[in-house]
């Protein structure tokens, strides 16, 4: 079974491993969700919440080890979230395999469509976003909900603030921190049409090709290409960027120092995780 790199920034902490065609798959903590599957892994046994960016067995083949694991191991029902068209497919692959091991899984699937949002842990909410690629496929927001001072009582003192609790004025607001993007596979238009990716605190972004040799690829299968994300360089406002999905074609080595040299503002800032390494 593949291990993951850990890759941590403050108390958020990710787990993962990537490369195209052969299996990719995050673990964040908290609050404890996965981000697509790979082919079946025992680091995903803990998780109750895992998130299908699509269809490609690379990504989605371990849904069914995943649940048989927890499964047998005991542990509450998993939620399955997927994009909506291809919810039924999945939902065929389960029971072939309760069919062929002769158990019934326990789990609930449950279709998602862009723009949709789900409650997960106490404070964190998952929110999907439509991604560009070949097939049906969907990336996912990771928001942590906090309360703060609302801004028209700033400047006010404790005590203030106590005389308004008094009169049961709740001068606290509401807000979402973006703290982890996953993009899942996907097309250059992403970039034009989800201003959000270059927001959060972390950003999980594949680059499958490098070079100009490859530069076709990326545009044939959907995939990005390193040179897709040259204009944007400006944008990214992220404290921390993982590249990950590279192709069997390139070594670690080359992402990195094609980044560097290609993207230096992000650099500094930079983590590739290619298989269960980081470089």
């Amino acid at each position: 079974m593949a291990r993951g790199a850990q890759i941590r920034l403050g108390d958020l902490a990710i787990e993962g491993w990537s490369r195209a065609g052969e299996e990719t798959w995050f673990r964040v903590h908290p609050p404890g969700v996965a981000f697509d599957c790979g082919r079946g892994t025992a680091a995903l046994a803990g998780v109750r919440d895992v998130f299908l960016s699509h269809g490609h067995l690379d990504h989605a083949l371990g849904l069914p080890y995943q649940l048989s694991l927890r499964s047998l191991e005991g542990n509450a029902a998993t939620r399955v979230f997927c994009p909506a068209e291809v919810a039924a497919d999945f939902t065929g692959l389960i029971r072939a395999a309760e069919r062929l091991e002769r158990v019934t899984y326990r789990y609930e699937l449950v279709p998602l469509a862009a723009g949709e949002r789900v409650e997960v842990g106490r404070d964190t909410v998952v929110e999907a976003f439509a991604t560009d690629h070949v097939v049906p496929s969907l990336g996912f927001h990771l928001y942590h909900r906090k309360r703060r001072l609302a801004p028209r009582f700033a400047g006010l003192g404790g005590g203030e603030i106590a005389a308004l609790r008094q009169q049961g004025i709740d001068p606290s607001e509401e807000v979402l921190e973006h703290r982890l993007t996953y993009c899942g596979d996907t097309g250059p238009a992403l970039l034009e049409r989800e201003e959000r990716l270059f927001e959060g605190l972390v950003l999980l972004v594949e680059c499958t090709f490098l070079g100009e040799a490859m530069r076709d690829r990326g545009n044939l299968y959907k995939h990005l290409h390193l040179e897709d994300l040259i204009p944007y360089a400006g944008r990214f406002r992220n404290r921390l960027v993982v590249f990950h999905h590279l192709s069997r074609r390139h070594q670690p080595v080359e992402l990195r120092t094609a980044v560097e040299a290609a993207l230096p503002e992000l650099a500094g800032r930079s983590a590739f995780l290619v298989e269960g390494d980081l470089w």
